[in-house]
């Protein structure tokens, strides 16, 4: 039972970085309605560019990280502008828009391996303090991913309840054409989207990298854990997509304990198949009325 508390601890430490997978994924396709395979690129790109600031350029941690979001949320905003809203405008379909992301990311992918190799890379030195909790451990970067993961979640969840601009860009997905009916400036707020949805994975693929460090093809695992978190929990219930990211990181938790981690992938999937034959629309969504379907 030791083991199954410790993996259960460990679990709440995913369920924390999940759930900033999740919120960015969550949100980029809330709001633009289509899959965009391209942040898993975005994922990797910003440990490289974090691994970049801090190891070749000498900058310490403190700038390299936001200087590393910052990267990331500008890559992710370049594809946008060059790839995404050129498609958008000329009025290609949601397939389109997915098969142009692919091509984002297999390009993205495969430059970054060429530039620094495929051999895994880890973003601190030296052993990671722990500490004691009964029979437990805990080290200092599993609690970082829970302040951050879980302070983060919350602080954006206020954010939607408060701000007008992040209200404004939540309600993209359902009604986009009472953005432009209304007068709002809706290339900036898609720019936006790209940016914060860069945010949100740059800052689970740094507090993963911090622990276990990172290669450039980690960002498809990231992508689908974000995606299955959203279809889980519902498209448009935001904390339907925190409680599927917590539910796959616990399920995934009593899977090593009952078999081993190379079952992941296959309970992550198997929640997936589940939820979509018998909760098509989420687990925590609402039954919708006839009109509305």
């Amino acid at each position: 039972m030791t083991l199954l508390a410790q993996l259960l601890l460990n679990a709440l430490c995913n369920a924390a970085t999940y759930s900033l997978l999740a919120i960015g994924f969550g949100l980029f396709y809330r709001s633009l309605r289509f899959f965009n395979i391209g942040f898993g690129a975005v994922y990797v790109v910003t440990s490289y560019a974090v691994i970049t600031a801090s190891q070749a350029l000498g900058l310490p941690l403190f700038v390299s990280i936001p200087s590393g979001l910052i990267f990331a949320g500008l890559v992710s905003v370049l594809m946008d502008k060059l790839i995404f809203h050129p498609l958008d405008k000329h009025g290609s379909s949601s397939g389109v828009l997915l098969v142009a992301s692919l091509g984002i990311y297999i390009a993205i992918i495969n430059l970054i391996a060429l530039i620094f190799g495929n051999e895994i890379k880890i973003l601190s030195k030296g052993m990671e303090p722990s500490y004691s909790l009964g029979s437990l451990i805990i080290t200092r970067i599993q609690i970082i991913q829970i302040l951050v993961g879980w302070l983060t979640t919350i602080l954006f969840w206020l954010a939607i309840r408060k701000n007008t601009l992040i209200k404004a860009i939540w309600a993209m997905g359902k009604v986009p054409e009472l953005i432009r009916a209304l007068g709002l400036p809706y290339n900036q707020m898609r720019a936006i989207v790209f940016f914060l949805s860069a945010l949100f994975a740059g800052l689970a693929s740094i507090a993963t990298s911090f622990d276990v460090g990172f290669d450039p093809h980690v960002g498809m695992g990231a992508l689908l854990t974000g995606a299955v978190a959203v279809i889980v929990g519902g498209v448009d219930i935001y904390w339907g997509w925190i409680c599927g990211a917590s539910l796959i990181a616990f399920l995934q938790a009593i899977g090593v304990w009952l078999f081993s981690a190379k079952w992941n992938e296959l309970i992550t999937f198997a929640l997936l198949i589940i939820t979509l034959l018998l909760r098509p629309h989420g687990i925590f969504s609402q039954k919708r009325r006839a009109e509305e379907k």
